[in-house]
């Protein structure tokens, strides 16, 4: 957008008022039909150089109006002329707005309207190079392949007018229907009662910045925004799409490591045995006399290997340390882990807690010939055996999965605050999605 000389636009030219003897100044007398004295609001057709008087009287606005009349603008690379200014009203409300009527030179009407900071451009098919009837199915409407929600059904009243048009505006009837798909809207308006015309127009939000760069203005003049246009563009949802995108990817590269891992480093089964173990109770009461297991290989340069460990306690505890020995130079990693498995019967109701089995794992242990010194002990004397597998390069999906859900929080969160500004647009609407949140 930008400020641009218009050559075409004429002077403009002024008809003196029949009721007051003023000046009514018009902006584009070859093609406008009606018009108001902006000192005595009498409403006048044009006919020729006169002013014919219509029944119609309106009060003065109640706002000065931001855009002056014969103010030029260029908006989407067309010349576009203030011509008429009108203050309109929800009939039955006190919602209230404002429409700026605009002429160019070649592509008819456009419309800027602002309703509580919030700016839109409407236009026609006229303005429009590849404008497509707007097709109606339920409560919306598609247009070029997109789903424009309902919001809004009103009757729009005008309280205020100033400048010329080309039509009788003050005594059009019309019925208006908004259907949303921010940062657009299609505005579908029947005018007249029963099969009246019915005209589509696209609607799309303008920045107050924008604004007043189009019209050279301060934008410290514009007013303050209050609340969310109802199809004002969400930065949330300009977040949350990229997020959800980039995440989906990140997950799925994560997943295809995870895969590459397991097949070019497949689990291998070092120990998978069933040990025997003898009470001691020599030092402890509650001890068992250690024992070795055989030798094996960890072939790999650098390895996790998982510990799966099962006793058969029954309302008992089992507890395990293992230490991983290499045979080369004694080095050593330990691990220890218990076992409780507890089961019973309360108030009629059976019940149990814990396991027979339980994992541990150790990461980044080199290549070489290893073997496990283990020392038992538990709290059933009677205990007869100790089952151990230790499996090398373990399939690890609890980390993926820990790694994927945390790439997922970010959209997560970007998802939470574009649904809650959703959710504070159409709590101004009648149609609202959310009612039965």
């Amino acid at each position: 957008m930008g400020t641009s000389s218009k050559p075409y636009f004429k002077l403009s030219e002024a008809i003196s008022c029949p009721d007051c003897g003023q000046n009514v100044i018009l902006y584009d007398l070859p093609r406008s039909e009606f018009t108001i004295c902006s000192f005595c609001r009498s409403y006048f057709q044009i006919v020729g150089n006169d002013l014919k008087k219509q029944k119609k009287q309106l009060d003065g606005p109640q706002k000065q109006p931001l855009l002056k009349l014969g103010a030029t603008a260029n908006i989407h690379g067309v010349d576009l002329k203030v011509i008429a200014y009108l203050e309109k009203k929800e009939a039955g409300t006190d919602y209230n707005w404002r429409e700026y009527i605009l002429t160019s030179h070649n592509k008819g009407y456009v419309t800027i309207s602002e309703f509580n900071g919030h700016w839109n451009l409407i236009a026609g098919p006229e303005f429009l190079p590849d404008f497509k009837q707007p097709i109606s199915y339920g409560n919306s409407v598609g247009y070029k392949d997109v789903e424009y929600k309902l919001f809004n059904h009103y009757t729009p009243a005008i309280t205020a007018m100033l400048g010329e048009l080309d039509w009788d505006v003050l005594n059009e009837k019309v019925k208006a229907t908004e259907y949303i798909a921010p940062p657009f809207m299609v505005v579908k308006e029947i005018i007249g009662k029963s099969n009246g015309l019915t005209n589509y127009y696209i609607g799309e939000y303008l920045q107050p910045d924008e604004i007043a760069a189009a019209f050279g203005l301060n934008i410290k003049e514009l007013p303050v925004k209050t609340g969310i246009g109802a199809n004002e563009p969400s930065k949330a949802y300009d977040r949350w799409i990229p997020t959800l995108q980039i995440s989906i990817i990140a997950m799925l590269v994560v997943l295809g490591l995870h895969f590459a891992f397991e097949i070019f480093k497949p689990e291998k089964d070092l120990i998978n045995d069933d040990f025997a173990i003898q009470f001691d109770g020599k030092t402890d009461p509650n001890s068992f006399k250690p024992f070795i297991t055989p030798s094996f290989n960890v072939e790999d340069y650098s390895s996790n290997i998982e510990f799966n460990i099962s006793a058969n306690v029954d309302n008992n505890w089992f507890e395990t340390t293992i230490v991983l020995v290499n045979e080369k130079d004694n080095r050593t990693w330990e691990v220890s882990k218990g076992i409780e498995y507890y089961h019973g019967y309360e108030d009629g109701e059976k019940w149990s807690e814990g396991s027979t089995t339980e994992k541990v794992m150790v990461a980044g242990i080199p290549k070489g010939k290893y073997h496990l010194n283990v020392y038992p002990a538990s709290g059933d004397t009677t205990s007869t055996n100790l089952y151990i597998k230790a499996t090398a390069n373990s399939s690890m999906w609890r980390n993926t999965l820990l790694t994927m859900l945390a790439f997922a929080i970010f959209p997560a969160i970007s998802w939470y605050l574009m649904r809650n500004y959703e959710k504070r647009r159409w709590s101004n609407s009648d149609y609202s999605p959310f009612v039965n949140d």
